[in-house]
């Protein structure tokens, strides 16, 4: 015969919404129960001697637990005064608070309006700060996280103490029908089929774990931005098991409701089982862990989760968008191509059911953060870290592998090697795979034979990415044994880093001198094994508008020069930088030569080098066998019964012309398949 619940209360509301006056007014309503009236204000006067004083909650929390456990198995009604404002706060007592005899929890949420509870609290002895008055009224009115019966009450009651001027017979109205009430709650979940994670704390715990794993997959900080990130829950990270990491961040960063170190390793094995940590997209049915509790003995109601069929249509989706992200087809409804993704796999859901998965979205996928609140959908949905499927994340090693090995990037090694790992623990990494595309460039620079602060290591290059990341000034020394152009800088260089820029046979450092009572300082760019790191210049910071102007000057001085050499002239720099035409024209020069057919032929092919305004190609001659590109700037006339007939025009910087090793050399590669007509006259 089940042992009949203890019907107890917990007041649910901001500061002085009338909380105190209604256990007052239920304690006499229930006096000839002996009920224990529990006010967490009382409490702080008990422990601390003022109400005023908040104390450490743990202190609290253990003698609010204590008197809590003391009254119910004494069989003892008991009203719980606090804020209750937030949702952990409340499961905290509702579901993960193991109570020594079954318990009825009737929610009493009052509703006071904002205005009413400020004007009340300064009646109070003791006024609670405004702003910790309003971000508690904030947390009751989160819609997806508003008291719910689903939270373990057995009933919910909305009253606004301000609206009743006789507030005891109001009170007596509601517990007259409590009973009423909750048969007709019991009798619409009488159907519900239950399961291990039909609980809400059970649910929203797994839920939550899945987001972390999402976001930060393995809850590593390899990188100092995830760092970040994680500290701001947790400082410092904590260590152990993936589960024992999981229960202190989860505690941390949703309520400490959620940081059951058992549940946690159930959790990650059942996760595991069912496909949630692979990358491999799968089609095998979830199968959720069985109900173990006794249905008639929990006496709270059950949340949307709560029928297994509900919680496997919906993991069947959110398994689907981790190892398939942005899922979409042209031209079909976002709901309907989902649905159509998981036909065949047992519990899926019903073909034209798209309401049901926009509810499913609506009460899940947003609430829970998997999906931003505002985004469209446009694209499909993207689970945290899970943006591409398995086979672009192979062509993504490839690339990473290339650049870490063929073009020697410092920064990309230890990335190389992490993503080498997880992809090889996901079983997506096959020892013998080769690579589609190849770099045929390699760095020329190795690694391994350059000087410790060399910028071409990658502790040394991760200091760099830093400074440029926080837009910070930094002071590098230019090896005097190096070699170097005329036009080099030679010493010590107090400047703004931009960006690493790969060029032909190398890593070069694109910067911007700092130059004193200039706003804007010449760019160059120097090859990072060349440069050593000296330090940071932490007072010296500018803003990123700054940065990001000085960058896109960068990208058109490239742009413009087909190299990174731009000369040593600021005013030619600023003006070629600008992109104005007219700014631009007197600085440019027009360099002419003539082709034979065989080098016109790869001219002709190659139109990326320049911008298609700085270039001027010759018209086909009569008889040859290829068409110009109506977009292409075939407009100059060709030479009949020349050796040479193809003319070619290219507009470059002075500089460019004049000193560019790599321009002069790139021109002088085809032999005599060129003819150079001139080098200098006006744009």
């Amino acid at each position: 015969m089940p042992i009949a619940p203890l019907r107890c209360h917990l007041l649910i509301g901001p500061p002085g919404s009338g909380k105190s006056t209604l256990a007052a007014v239920l304690a006499r309503q229930l006096e000839p129960l002996q009920a224990v009236l529990l006010a967490t204000d009382r409490l702080r006067q008990e422990l601390y001697g003022d109400p005023s004083i908040q104390g450490e909650w743990s202190e609290l929390e253990e003698l609010l637990h204590q008197r809590l456990e003391e009254a119910v198995a004494a069989g003892r009604p008991v009203i719980l005064d606090a804020t209750h404002a937030r949702r952990p706060w409340r499961l905290a007592i509702t579901q993960a608070l193991t109570l020594p005899k079954p318990v009825e929890w009737i929610g009493w949420w009052l509703q006071t309006p904002l205005a009413i509870c400020r004007r009340w609290n300064q009646q109070r002895s003791q006024p609670v700060p405004d702003p910790v008055l309003q971000r508690l009224d904030q947390a009751l009115q989160k819609r997806h996280h508003q008291p719910e019966r689903g939270e373990g009450f057995a009933v919910v009651v909305s009253l606004n103490p301000a609206e009743q001027p006789e507030l005891e017979a109001a009170v007596e109205m509601e517990l007259g029908r409590l009973d009423l009430r909750l048969a007709a709650a019991c009798s619409r979940e009488s159907g519900l089929v239950l399961h291990g994670y039909s609980r809400l704390l059970d649910s929203e715990r797994l839920l939550y774990l899945l987001q972390l794993l999402s976001r930060y997959p393995g809850l590593e900080a390899a990188d100092p931005q995830t760092r970040q990130e994680l500290e701001a829950m947790v400082s410092p990270l904590p260590e152990g098991s993936m589960a024992e990491r999981a229960a202190v961040l989860l505690a941390a960063w949703r309520g400490d409701c959620y940081g059951d170190v058992d549940a946690m390793e159930a959790d990650l094995v059942w996760l595991e089982s069912q496909g949630f940590l692979s990358a491999r997209p799968l089609r095998t049915p979830i199968t959720p862990p069985p109900f173990a509790g006794d249905r008639l003995a929990d006496c709270g109601g059950w949340p949307h989760l709560a029928d297994q069929a509900v919680f496997v249509r919906v993991m069947l989706l959110l398994r689907h968008l981790l190892q398939v992200p942005f899922d979409q087809q042209a031209g079909t409804p976002l709901p309907t191509h989902l649905i159509a993704q998981l036909q065949g796999i047992e519990g899926r859901y019903a073909p034209r059911a798209e309401a049901t998965l926009r509810k499913d979205i609506q009460l899940v996928l947003t609430p829970y953060g998997f999906r931003r609140r505002n985004d469209n959908v446009r694209h499909g949905y993207g689970l945290g870290t899970a943006l591409l499927p398995a086979a672009r994340l192979r062509e993504l090693h490839h690339l990473v592998a290339q650049e870490a090995s063929r073009l020697g990037d410092p920064s990309a090694q230890d990335l190389l090697q992490e993503l080498e790992d997880r992809l090889r623990w996901a079983g997506l990494l096959p020892e013998d795979g080769l690579p589609v595309r190849v770099f045929a460039n390699r760095s020329i620079v190795h690694p391994e034979l350059v000087r410790s602060d060399s910028l071409a290591l990658p502790h040394q290059a991760e200091k760099l990415e830093a400074a440029i990341e926080a837009n910070q000034r930094v002071v590098l020394q230019r090896y005097a044994a190096s070699a170097r152009h005329a036009e080099s800088p030679e010493g010590e260089l107090r400047v703004w880093p931009l960006q690493l820029v790969f060029h032909n046979i190398g890593w070069y450092l694109a910067y911007e001198e700092d130059g004193i009572g200039q706003p804007e300082g010449l760019i160059r760019c120097e090859r990072l094994d060349r440069l050593g790191w000296r330090q940071v210049v932490r007072s010296h910071q500018r803003s990123a508008e700054h940065r990001r102007a000085a960058v896109q000057r960068l990208s058109q001085l490239m742009e413009v020069c087909g190299g990174i050499y731009f000369g040593d002239d600021l005013q030619a720099q600023q003006d070629v930088g600008s992109g104005d035409p007219a700014r631009m024209a007197p600085w440019l020069t027009t360099v002419r030569f003539y082709c034979t057919a065989a080098v016109f032929d790869f001219l002709r092919e190659g139109l990326q080098r320049f911008p298609l305004r700085q270039i001027r190609l010759s018209k086909p001659l009569p008889g040859d066998r290829w068409t110009p590109h109506p977009q292409a700037p075939h407009c100059l006339e060709p030479l009949l019964d020349s050796s040479h007939p193809y003319p070619v025009e290219l507009d470059v910087p002075q500089w460019t012309a004049d000193r560019d090793v790599d321009f002069r050399r790139w021109l002088g590669g085809y032999g005599e398949g060129t003819m150079i007509a001139a080098e200098k006259c006006s744009a």
